[in-house]
């Protein structure tokens, strides 16, 4: 009774700890935008209309590098599907996805549209795939940041780079040893969590797929970011994509409660691209309309999915 208490009592405080800081993230992103002046917002121009129509023909370009990843996950278990099934499972894990911290709760939506014990092994293998992605996002993060060391120097950013890196090398060491990992000469593990031992097998089949899909999808939505900037008129430049790439980092290390990094990234764009966006206003309205246009309009299709699974599940 007093581990599961224990166990209680730390939840308790993970949870506790993720709200105050989000409600600090909310309270710094107000006083941001109080200092923004409404003819900042009023000023903002569409002046190359072009760049918003890549960022949306780039739309099926990073889903579908996530189609492929999910497909992998599913071909790997021997589980046949439609591309139906596969399209609408993707973007209900998408909705589900939304409203969960850290959008970790993808994999619920996904697991709607499958039955049996092979659930167990699709859930690891979604979250192998997140984690992946979260591999890759400070692999990129960390190389922003030397380069923009010599711009942004301060004790904030060296800290930052020192931390950057110890969890970067941690998750790789992680990443790597999953498939390798001498499991099955543990005889607890044998009689009692033999899914993760199967798990094992198959991410050996994962590993180098899911990293260079989640390193193709990773270009293709921050490229989409900067060029929705560019489509308000913001000159492009090397130090501009890096200043994303730093973005997309801090977003994914601060902790999120739901709406998929809604408010921490735009927080983190005020912050970091300030530095090469003279009108922050900018910053906030393409944050927002790539919000819209990634996951918004995704979710409500996975949602879509979901309600019609539910009615004919009930049918």
């Amino acid at each position: 009774m007093s581990v599961i208490k224990n166990l209680k009592v730390q939840k308790t405080f993970v949870w506790t700890l993720k709200l105050v800081l989000f409600i600090a993230v909310l309270f710094f992103f107000v006083q941001q935008i109080l200092r923004i002046e409404f003819n900042q917002f009023n000023s903002i121009q569409l002046e190359h209309p072009m760049y918003i129509v890549l960022v949306l023909l780039l739309l099926p370009v990073n889903w579908g590098l996530e189609l492929v990843k999910w497909q992998r996950i599913l071909k790997v278990n021997n589980i046949h599907y439609n591309l139906k099934e596969l399209s609408h499972s993707l973007f209900s894990g998408v909705t589900t996805g939304i409203i969960t911290p850290n959008r970790i709760g993808n994999f619920i939506g996904r697991m709607l549209f499958f039955k049996g014990k092979l659930r167990g092994q699709l859930i690891l293998g979604t979250l192998y795939s997140n984690f992946s992605q979260f591999l890759v996002t400070l692999f990129f993060g960390v190389l922003s940041i030397i380069f923009l060391m010599d711009m942004i120097l301060d004790a904030y950013t060296f800290s930052l780079v020192n931390i950057s890196i110890l969890i970067f090398f941690v998750a790789l060491l992680f990443y790597i040893s999953v498939p390798f990992l001498p499991l099955h000469r543990i005889k607890f593990l044998n009689r009692k969590l033999n899914i993760l031992i199967h798990f094992q097998k198959q991410s050996k089949k994962l590993f180098l797929p899911l990293l260079t899909f989640s390193g193709l999808r990773y270009i293709v939505f921050s490229m989409q970011f900067l060029l929705m900037l560019m489509s308000f008129g913001v000159k492009p430049s090397i130090l501009l994509y890096a200043g994303i790439l730093m973005l997309y980092l801090v977003s994914t290390l601060t902790p999120s409660i739901f709406f998929g990094k809604l408010v921490i990234r735009e927080t983190a764009g005020l912050i970091i691209l300030s530095l090469f966006v003279e009108n922050p206003a900018l910053i906030i309205v393409s944050s927002l309309l790539l919000w819209f246009i990634n996951l918004g309009v995704p979710s409500l299709l996975g949602l879509f999915f979901i309600l019609k699974r539910k009615t004919l599940a009930n049918a």
